[in-house]
């Protein structure tokens, strides 16, 4: 599995959840991985725990708010002085975020928080490693959306939904504009990945609801996990897929079709 041999991989959101599936997967796949995260105790416990079976030369952490572009741009800094190769970025920071409840029960500074951190947040990290990228003629974004964009359900999530949305606008405006500069820009789209975070969306019987009824609309009816989501990643992030750009892959079990 060396598909991603010599290049470099930023992960936001790379601590925990998802982000933590993704960065072993890349790290696997021979990649140098930066582990990012809000969370400075998840980002550093996620490399030390990569980088015993993935070599600790291959591994680095790095606490960081992608809604402050002083700090983004710091830690692309920081990844590219330290490493030198075809960088890849995968835009994973974000999540619902918040308990799920009536539209006209968010507050102005609720919404705000969840469009920052998975919509302006991708644009932010996008923006700092277009330099790297430019200057080689080639690089990898992989914005991650959600299939719920296609369902506009659960309802209760009306935040989250319009960021995914926001998602899918820019990762085919930057394919559109980053062409030329030999950057692909592609989207996955998960459909619902039950999985441990620091917040809570859904009460727990709601969340075993909302999982039973997913997986009986899905084509294949299960509950996805997140290695469903590793081989898709992998495939943007390599040489496979130099000519699939400004995509949303949905991977989501068919339930988008159901």
């Amino acid at each position: 599995m060396n598909s991603l041999q010599g290049r470099i991989a930023i992960v936001t959101g790379g601590g925990q959840g998802l982000g933590r599936t993704y960065s072993w997967r890349l790290l696997q796949a021979g990649a140098r991985v930066a582990i990012v995260d809000v969370v400075e105790d998840a980002a550093a416990a996620a490399a030390a725990e990569l980088g015993k079976h993935g070599g600790a030369d291959r591994t680095l952490w790095h606490a960081c708010d992608v809604t402050n572009e002083a700090a983004v741009d710091a830690m692309v800094q920081r990844v590219t002085d330290t490493w030198a190769g075809p960088l890849i970025l995968i835009n994973n920071a974000g999540g619902a975020m918040l308990a799920s409840r009536p539209v006209d029960d968010f507050s102005r500074a609720e919404w705000d928080h969840v469009l920052g951190v998975n919509l302006t947040g991708a644009w932010l990290c996008a923006k700092a490693v277009l330099p790297s990228m430019r200057v080689r003629g080639y690089g990898k974004i992989i914005n991650v959306s959600s299939t719920m964009v296609s369902k506009g359900w659960p309802v209760g999530l009306a935040p989250y939904i319009a960021a995914k949305a926001g998602v899918v606008g820019l990762t085919r405006a930057l394919a559109r504009e980053l062409g030329p500069d030999g950057v692909r820009v592609n989207a996955i789209a998960p459909g619902y990945v039950p999985v441990s975070t620091l917040k809570t969306v859904h009460k727990p019987e709601a969340a075993v609801a909302l999982r039973e009824r997913i997986a009986s609309e899905q084509c294949l009816p299960r509950t996805q996990v997140p290695d469903d989501l590793c081989g898709p990643i992998e495939f943007l992030c390599s040489a496979e897929s130099d000519f699939v750009t400004g995509q949303v892959i949905n991977v989501d079990g068919g339930w988008v079709l159901g």
